[in-house]
């Protein structure tokens, strides 16, 4: 024990203390995303850090960044610092996603996405399976095995992929490219990452964008099956207070609660093609395959706007194969998006030690799978450095602007709300309609380039909020009514 807390107390202090270097080869470069065949033009470039802090120098990673510069031929001064969710998300990657929602932005202020240390082509912990098909069912044993197998093929050491580590080289990175003041933006877990930053370079934060808010306090995963509860009921009530989404399903809610009681009772086998390969998979369709679907196809407005007549349609042919189908498409556009073993470096680290079993969780549609996984994945996988007040809520008197979607089954409004109360200055709203990830719309990313321009969060033109709506119900496979 005593010499963990020496090697704690050195890692932190070096963390602190990182060389800067100031030597960045920067050039023009195209980016591209897994799944897409759009492309986006930026600078690119790459900044050499210790792998671990303490051992300035042992071993160094490279950690890829893109730069968008101001259109503006005279721009701001301040920079916008981009932080990608997951974890595990390569934000360099999002610039082909990004770069029309954020044109207003980019007026006026360059635009840094960095790939946290962990994500990316060029990651250390990038890990290829010797089973790579995509599948719903959860089997612990396999997933302890996985875990152990890229523990053998990764080259980096996990314990020095966590998030406080990661703000440390955004600060690098910051200085090397001489900026004093920057606007940090972060989605999802992104927002924790943002907050780390904050909490220990609160001089360097201009102004603050967080959208679907992870608040510090908060054990990733933790209440994932609590929340996907709450979600369901509340898409479900919004579809039976829909004329038509009530007439076509009118009893979509005792519906859904028929379909888990039966595939609790007796599962079914589904032959389903794999979105990436075509091939067949044969699947029993068992609690967990009907709640991963559920949770997979609630993230998004597009994807809600299907569950009602994806719950009538699996009850009233007696097959979830149109349900399970659609998750699967979902799941295989994120799996090349997200790293995984970069998820497992931040989650057993910083949250997995400090989880206990949540057995209230049994009766809800998720159950404690997820924690379960955890357990079958974390206890092999090495655990890294957290500082004591990683968790601890703090105040702040920067500006922020605070996003939440509605109906969002990862990240509710109520975890904004947990925020906000730390926060001086700061506007809290709510997104009507839409799932996770809110800031990208044409409404909502004109409010964040006032914010940012403005830096005031009491004085926003708000006003296009009250137009925002949810997607229309599906009614059939044809979409909505016409």
């Amino acid at each position: 024990m005593k010499q963990l807390l020496v090697f704690s107390l050195l890692l932190l202090a070096a963390i602190c203390q990182a060389e800067v270097a100031t030597d960045l080869e920067i050039e023009k470069c195209v980016l591209s995303m897994s799944g897409s065949t759009a492309t986006a033009e930026a600078e690119c470039g790459w900044l050499t850090v210790p792998e671990n802090p303490a051992n300035p120098d042992g071993k160094t990673i490279r950690l890829r960044f893109a730069l968008a510069r101001a259109l503006k031929p005279e721009p701001d001064s301040t920079p916008i610092f981009f932080f990608a969710g997951g974890p595990g998300q390569a934000a360099s990657e999002l610039w082909v996603q990004l770069e029309g929602p954020f044109k207003k932005l980019q007026k006026n202020h360059d635009i840094v996405l960095m790939d946290q240390r962990g994500t990316g082509s060029a990651s250390t912990l990038k890990c290829e399976l010797d089973d790579q098909s995509i599948e719903l069912r959860m089997d612990y044993g396999k997933a302890t095995e996985q875990a152990l197998e890229c523990l053998s093929k990764v080259e980096g050491d996990p314990r020095f992929y966590t998030t406080t580590i990661a703000m440390a080289d955004y600060e690098q990175l910051r200085q090397a490219l001489g900026y004093e003041k920057i606007n940090l933006m972060g989605v999802s877990y992104g927002t924790r990452a943002v907050l780390e930053y904050l909490r220990r370079y609160p001089d360097q934060v201009r102004s603050i964008v967080l959208d679907s808010l992870v608040p510090p306090e908060l054990l990733l995963g933790s209440e994932h099956s609590l929340n996907l509860d709450q979600t369901m009921d509340s898409i479900l009530t919004d579809c039976l207070n829909d004329a038509s989404c009530a007439e076509y399903f009118p009893k979509v809610k005792a519906q859904l609660q028929q379909l888990i009681t039966k595939t609790r009772a007796a599962p079914k086998m589904l032959v389903v093609d794999d979105p990436l390969t075509g091939d067949p998979i044969e699947l029993e369709a068992n609690i967990e395959v009907l709640a991963l679907a559920l949770r997979m196809l609630s993230y998004s407005s597009q994807t809600q706007a299907m569950l009602p007549f994806l719950i009538s349609d699996a009850v009233n042919t007696d097959n979830p194969e149109r349900l399970v189908t659609q998750a699967l498409m979902v799941i295989s556009g994120m799996e090349d998006t997200i790293n995984h073993w970069m998820e497992l470096a931040v989650i057993c680290s910083e949250d997995y030690p400090l989880m206990q079993a949540r057995p209230q969780d049994a009766t809800t549609i998720l159950g404690e799978m997820l924690h379960k996984l955890l357990i079958a994945q974390c206890e092999v996988w090495p655990r890294g450095v957290v500082p004591d007040d990683f968790h601890k809520p703090f105040k702040s008197d920067v500006p922020t602007l605070l996003l939440s979607g509605e109906f969002d089954p990862v990240t509710p409004p109520r975890y904004a709300d947990q925020v906000a109360k730390h926060l001086s200055q700061h506007s809290n709203l709510v997104v009507k309609g839409q799932g996770h990830s809110v800031s990208f719309s044409k409404c909502t990313s004109g409010i964040v380039t006032e914010f940012i321009t403005k830096v005031d969060p009491g004085d926003l033109d708000i006003s296009c909020l009250e137009q925002q709506r949810r997607s229309p119900f599906f009614i059939n496979l044809m979409g909505p009514t016409p």
